[in-house]
């Protein structure tokens, strides 16, 4: 394994570091800040919370990009993190548009250092540098993508903002001048017996790392001639239920009525290496030009080349094998279409969940209670998922188990303090309590157990009845529209709508093989109807046929990535990949 790979690979299953330089930080205040901003940028501005941030970005009239940053909002505050190569143009696109606002744009330049911290276990080894018996000072670390809140890591405040330059989990924290430098080496020293200190990622890894997780670079990947939604940033910079900003009409109606000719994807070489791969090359198929090539490099995740590319609309479904002629070469290479990213990790929830599951494995199997293995594993499993309730309860049995039972009540209580009604903690207090020879503690502890016992009996069965009045609304209300939609197709049988309507009426009723032909025929009469593709697949799902739902779902995925379905496009691309797991288990 090269030195490169080794990197990649620490920052893919541990974590890794490094100084950003090429970013800087702009300060907006105001009592005009929000509205203003708002006013400007495709994110929605007002509605971000203090503590909260977004991807967002700035277009011109013709909804061409002008620049995108993350914008994070702190009480009264706005803060921009931004390429320092797109701070001088966005800023004064933003000053332009200024007129009796009272707002106030502060840059910061080189007063500010920027530290990234990026892997699955960033949230974990920050714990141990930052947690003691004094307190646990990761409780403040942002648990939302994109947001913010000041933090003390080696005595030093600092802010800290979730997010990913990497695909991974991890943070950017912003420190005076020297000061993320000192928590960097700090981070390198700290020792753990459990994890390993982060690896220091240099420009050549940083690369490959924005590449695998698709991630496109301002004025490499896109510039001011790109529509937005040509590139990626659709998915996180735009949102389609706030008010005017400048473009928006152009993206609404791209949304409404039509995909754009060219749009941002992803290659994946079949065994070929590229010498002169150049950015913006031109891609060729039978003689036709069907896209450029953009950033380019070797995954050591995938073990392939990768590149994004922006290709027409024909040749852009992913899975799409295509034959193609780069520009200078004069042999065809054949690539694979795939929708960036090229690596997708769990995310915090799924690796808790893995982790509770993992743990709760090893705990059964040790009835001897000789294995405290699976204590590291659920706290790491509430760190990155603080709401996950079972998990308190093991935690806390386990600790009981083996003696520690002070932690055992600091987790039950900390899971009190998140469900006062989870009959569970009050039980196991109790018996903590009592171990503990607390027995008023322990007595009022299993006197809340059994009122909330009594509680959610009756809550339970209120529930029931509620969840039942609404399955039956629903059915009556789908053998309604089966009688309507049924008179339209009497007078017009390949109406698509009513078709469309009669199948998933019948979905709705749970009468998969009734929905199936009407739904095929909606596919049928409409080409490029994604949803129908969407809720076909899903009754081949729902019925055990998962070699028709898979055929369903590719050909939906390619008819919605010609008309720019993203959401169903998603949606089917999420179910193929789960139905291709489920193949690959039962084999």
């Amino acid at each position: 394994m090269t030195e490169l790979s080794q990197v990649i690979h620490a920052v893919r299953s541990t974590t890794g570091a490094w100084i950003r330089e090429d970013y800087t930080f702009v300060r907006i205040t105001g009592p005009d800040a929000a509205s203003w901003l708002h006013s400007q940028t495709t994110n929605d501005v007002e509605g971000l919370a203090s503590g909260a941030g977004s991807h967002n970005a700035i277009l011109d009239r013709q909804g061409r990009l002008q620049g995108h940053f993350t914008l994070h909002r702190w009480e009264d505050e706005f803060w921009m993190l931004i390429e320092c190569a797109q701070v001088d143009a966005v800023l004064k696109h933003l000053d332009d548009h200024l007129f009796i606002e009272d707002v106030h744009v502060e840059r910061t330049d080189d007063t500010l250092e920027q530290l990234i911290l990026q892997g699955p276990k960033s949230m974990a080894f920050l714990a141990t540098c930052m947690d003691d018996e004094s307190g646990m000072g990761s409780a403040l670390l942002p648990n939302e993508w994109n947001g913010v809140h000041p933090v003390e890591l080696f005595g030093l405040e600092v802010l800290a903002f979730r997010i990913s330059m990497t695909g991974e989990d991890g943070f950017v924290f912003i420190g005076e001048t020297g000061e993320c430098a000192a928590i960097l080496q700090n981070l390198r020293d700290h020792s753990d017996d459990t994890l390993e200190a982060p690896v220091v990622v240099d420009s050549e890894a940083q690369h490959v790392l924005r590449i695998e997780a698709g991630l496109p670079k301002f004025g490499l990947d896109m510039d001011t001639t790109c529509l937005i939604p040509e590139t990626t940033l659709e998915r996180t910079a735009i949102s389609y239920e706030k008010g005017c900003y400048l473009g928006q009409e152009v993206v609404a109606r791209l949304k409404a009525y039509g995909s754009v000719k060219q749009a941002l994807t992803g290659l994946v070489f079949q065994n070929e290496t590229v010498e002169k791969w150049s950015v913006g090359c031109a891609l060729t198929l039978d003689g036709k030009t069907i896209g450029r090539g953009m950033s380019m490099a070797h995954s050591p995740t995938l073990g392939r080349m990768i590149a994004l590319a922006y290709l027409d609309r024909d040749h852009r479904a992913p899975g799409t094998v295509l034959s193609i002629l780069v520009e200078g070469y004069d042999t065809a290479i054949e690539v694979e279409v795939q929708s960036p990213p090229f690596h997708s990790p769990p995310s915090r929830e799924q690796t808790a969940d893995s982790l509770y599951h993992e743990a709760l494995d090893l705990f059964q199997a040790d009835p001897d209670d000789s294995d405290a293995s699976a204590i590291p594993m659920l706290k790491e499993s509430i760190l990155l998922q603080p709401d996950f309730e079972d998990t308190y309860e093991v935690l806390g049995v386990i600790l009981n188990r083996h003696q520690r039972v002070d932690e055992a009540i600091y987790y039950m209580n900390r899971l009190k303090e998140l469900n006062p009604n989870c009959i569970m903690a009050h039980t196991n207090l109790s018996v903590f309590y009592l171990a503990k020879g607390m027995i008023e503690e322990a007595e009022i502890a299993k006197a809340q157990s059994a009122v909330l016992q009594i509680q959610n009996a009756t809550d339970e069965r209120k529930a029931e009845e509620m969840a039942a009045q609404e399955r039956t609304r629903i059915q009556e209300e789908a053998r309604d529209r089966i009688g309507v939609f049924l008179e339209v197709l009497g007078m017009d049988p390949d109406d698509p709508v009513a078709t469309f309507g009669l199948g998933k009426a019948y979905v709705q009723l749970g009468e998969y093989e009734n929905a199936i032909p009407h739904l095929s025929h909606a596919a049928e009469v409409q080409k490029d109807f994604s949803a129908a593709y969407l809720d076909l697949g899903k009754c081949y799902e729902f019925l055990d046929r998962p070699d028709e739902a898979q055929e369903t779902y590719q050909t939906g995925i390619t008819i919605a990535s010609r008309k720019g379905d993203l959401m169903p496009m998603r949606e089917m691309e999420r179910r193929l990949k789960s139905l291709a797991r489920e193949e690959v288990s039962n084999t």
